[in-house]
């Protein structure tokens, strides 16, 4: 049997109506050679089963909750599970543009999982016929996982095992090499449930408190060297994204060129990660600036971070603990932002090092789930949710895709962009992905915060000209 994790737990008992706690990809495929078969309904269940069949078993797995949430669920084997109910099939309609497909995406976004079922889904979308920089014939599948399944490092793997190196249709897929997960997922015996449960719920206060005691140090050392440094931490400024979230969800992206942004991580010894931050800094400038809402002090990010030991190939669950980085939105010199930017995250990594980069899931495996469940339906039915304090103003979140020409079953990867899951009182959410030949920004957020996002992306892209241009001048 295999039981979930705090955080995992966490992400199943903490969803809400409106705020759904899943992940999306976009995968865009061109037509494979003469000896290929096109991606169609048929190929995308044949190469999902495979996956689930050789490396991902929880992907034919379902929540079995305890009543009244006294101790974690369980991942169980659904054993009327077919694949073909979890994959779709549609024509993107007419004017079947990059709008309309940003559209079917943020309606597919929108939508939560049934827990009655494997918490993941899938689209295969064909007519991609007109879209812009999109060969005439490509289709396209869009995958949604509910983030208690996997993160986005273990999202990587099965992308690894989706997708091979050769264009041959028969080549091997990367991960053919990879170990499948052993987890047991039989579901457990009702005196094994009960029986855990009741000696979880005495072991958790001493664990908790163990545990405390041993984070307490490392925050304490944070905490000095905040209060010692030369600029002391302010207030995270409150923005229009920094409200109530509704249902409905708005998507879209910019791309970058790879070798363009290589050429400026050499030139200033940053990260490529920063050089996107510093865009989505310039972004949120332009667009609250030109809604006259652009705050004094310094917009400020969360950034998921892995943190798997070396060598670690867990398949299931979250290991991503989360930091905080300013974006300084209140610098308008470019540079001056990159390296502010690139000092802020390079702090960040070593304060979690300091702390322990699973410190904070120990943490998390020790709370009551119950506490979770109650306190998110309070929050609900009192109205406080939206009088929660603001930690944050945006998340961006880096899913890296494999620097290689990538193919399934013959047919070339030509695109990759990620969506994530937004949270009470944080209204966008931005991932920065990749291929062999560009990076791209997408981000997901409400009508009510961006209408249409067209706008949004159109600030995105200006940054993105005016970062690059003025970075490569030197």
């Amino acid at each position: 049997m295999y039981q979930l994790s705090g955080l995992d737990n966490l992400m199943v008992a903490g969803e809400l109506p409106d705020i759904p706690l899943h992940m999306s990809a976009l995968f865009i495929y061109e037509p494979g050679g003469k000896h290929a078969a096109n991606v169609d309904h048929a190929l995308a269940c044949s190469v999902m089963q495979s996956a689930i069949d050789q490396q991902f078993p929880i992907l034919r797995c379902k929540l079995d909750a305890l009543p009244l949430a006294m101790d974690r669920g369980y991942w169980v084997e659904d054993k009327h599970f077919d694949i073909t109910n979890h994959i779709a099939h549609v024509s993107l309609p007419a004017p079947a543009n990059w709008a309309e497909l940003y559209r079917l995406c943020g309606e597919f976004q929108a939508q939560g999982l049934t827990l009655e079922q494997p918490l993941w889904e899938a689209l295969l979308i064909e007519g991609l016929d007109h879209l812009s920089g999109v060969p005439t014939g490509s289709s396209a599948i869009l995958v949604k996982i509910h983030h208690a399944v996997m993160d986005g490092k273990a999202a990587l793997q099965l992308f690894a095992s989706l997708h091979s190196l050769d264009p041959a249709t028969d080549a091997p897929t990367m991960a053919a090499q990879q170990k499948a997960n052993q987890s047991d997922y039989t579901s457990p015996a009702w005196w094994q449930k009960y029986g855990r449960a009741w000696w979880h719920n005495v072991q958790r206060p001493v664990d908790l408190a163990r545990d405390l005691l041993k984070v307490a140090p490392g925050l304490w050392q944070i905490s000095q060297e905040s209060s010692t440094a030369e600029q002391p931490t302010k207030p995270v400024p409150k923005t229009r994204f920094n409200a109530h979230v509704d249902h409905d969800r708005v998507v879209g992206h910019i791309t970058m060129s790879l070798p363009r942004l290589k050429s400026i991580q050499k030139q200033y010894g940053c990260t490529i990660n920063d050089i996107a931050l510093c865009v989505v800094a310039g972004g949120l400038r332009k667009f609250l600036a030109d809604h006259d809402e652009l705050p004094a002090d310094s917009l400020v990010t969360a950034m998921p971070m892995d943190v798997r030991d070396k060598g670690d190939s867990e398949q299931v669950g979250n290991q991503v603990s989360i930091g905080t980085v300013p974006l300084h939105t209140d610098l308008r010199n470019i540079k001056a932002r990159l390296n502010a930017i690139h000092a802020g995250s390079t702090r960040t990594r070593k304060r979690s090092a300091k702390l322990g980069p699973k410190a904070v899931l120990k943490v998390v495996d020790d709370l009551y789930p119950g506490i979770i469940l109650w306190l998110g339906e309070w929050l609900m039915a009192s109205g406080h949710i939206d009088e929660l304090p603001m930690p944050v103003n945006t998340i961006i979140s880096n899913v890296p895709g494999v620097p290689v020409e990538v193919y399934m079953r013959g047919n070339r990867l030509i695109d990759f962009i990620g969506l994530g899951p937004l949270a009470p009182n944080v209204g966008l959410f931005h991932v920065i992905s990749s291929t062999p030949s560009h990076v791209n920004i997408s981000f997901v957020s409400c009508k009510n915060f961006v209408g249409d996002g067209d706008e949004y992306r159109r600030a995105l892209r200006a940054a993105a000209k005016q970062v690059l241009r003025s970075l490569q001048a030197g």
